[in-house]
């Protein structure tokens, strides 16, 4: 275990000395230590020279693994500890909570299966990196492959589940409500509210307005990560929106939002899936959670 968080130390510090202070041990007992995990290993985990100690591409890999699997380890101790059901850790996007998430734990009888979930919700990079450290079990949501490396990518299961599209969308009293079609050009016309620049959809988002050769309009409140905030927004200021049709869908817009049908706009599809660490995928509460998610997510709309 603790030639395992070695890798991390030297990450952070970039020195052995450094680290053996942190440690209480002297440089040459450190050296050991490392030359010990890379023996074990078969490869060169960290680069040294005058500046100091850096890891080496396959020392990144190799604490990528560690980090995961001390997390996991670190979790089984608390749940141990603890006496209690055991605790799966879902990580989500807020537009997979309106539906799909709470569907599948209906149809598991969540609070029967003497299984705890912990919840968080968030943008698609900060799940999947909590998930390669370890500190998620699985993740429902949209997967943006292009932001993880093939060799953390090669350490993961992934199950298709669902896809939906986005849509602009604007409240029922909206000038531009009950058109039969709108132009890109006259969308940027408008105030907007959309999604946070750090996110995928507001990525898509500008890239569709670009492939029109149109400058993606310049929003008036932009929102982190919640669908529903932006509904909101439209229900009660004169802007428009541009969200997954999935949240149209459901309950959140009551009726109030309608969308929009803008032929110029070729916007990607969302993929929803499950995501977990390939050494988790035999977990039986892992398991039971990916069935039922496998079994509602056809009857969610696409």
């Amino acid at each position: 275990m603790r030639q395992l968080r070695l890798l991390e130390l030297i990450d952070t510090h970039r020195s052995l000395r450094a680290v053996g202070e942190v440690l209480n041990l002297t440089q040459p007992a450190v050296s050991q230590m490392l030359k010990d995990l890379e023996f074990a290993f078969g490869v060169t985990l960290v680069d040294r020279s005058v500046r100091g100690a850096t890891l080496s591409p396959l020392g990144q890999v190799a604490l990528q693994r560690a980090r995961t699997g001390l997390a996991i380890f670190d979790n089984l101790a608390a749940d141990l500890h603890a006496d209690l059901p055991t605790v799966v850790r879902v990580g989500t996007n807020p537009a997979v909570m309106l539906e799909l998430v709470p569907s599948a734990l209906r149809q598991m009888n969540a609070h029967r299966a003497n299984i705890r979930f912990r919840i968080e919700a968030g943008t698609v990079g900060n799940m999947m990196s909590r998930l390669l450290k370890g500190d998620l079990d699985c993740y429902v949501g949209r997967v943006d492959w292009t932001a993880t490396p093939d060799q953390m990518a090669e350490t993961l299961r992934y199950e298709p589940l669902t896809e939906t599209g986005l849509v602009v969308a604007c409240s029922t009293d909206h000038p531009l409500a009950g058109r039969s079609s709108v132009s890109a050009v006259e969308l940027t016309q408008w105030p907007w509210a959309l999604p946070s620049g750090d996110t995928n959809n507001r990525s898509s988002i500008e890239t569709a307005f670009r492939n029109c050769g149109v400058t993606a309009p310049a929003p008036v409140v932009e929102v982190s990560a919640d669908p529903t905030s932006l509904l909101r927004l439209a229900e009660n200021i004169e802007l428009l929106i541009c969200l997954p049709k999935i949240v149209l869908e459901t309950h959140a817009a009551e009726g109030k939002i309608v969308p929009l049908t803008t032929p110029d706009l070729d916007f990607l599809p969302i993929q929803t899936c499950f995501v977990s660490l390939r050494e988790n995928e035999s977990l039986q509460s892992l398991q039971m959670l990916r069935e039922a998610l496998l079994h509602v997510c056809t009857k969610i709309p696409s």
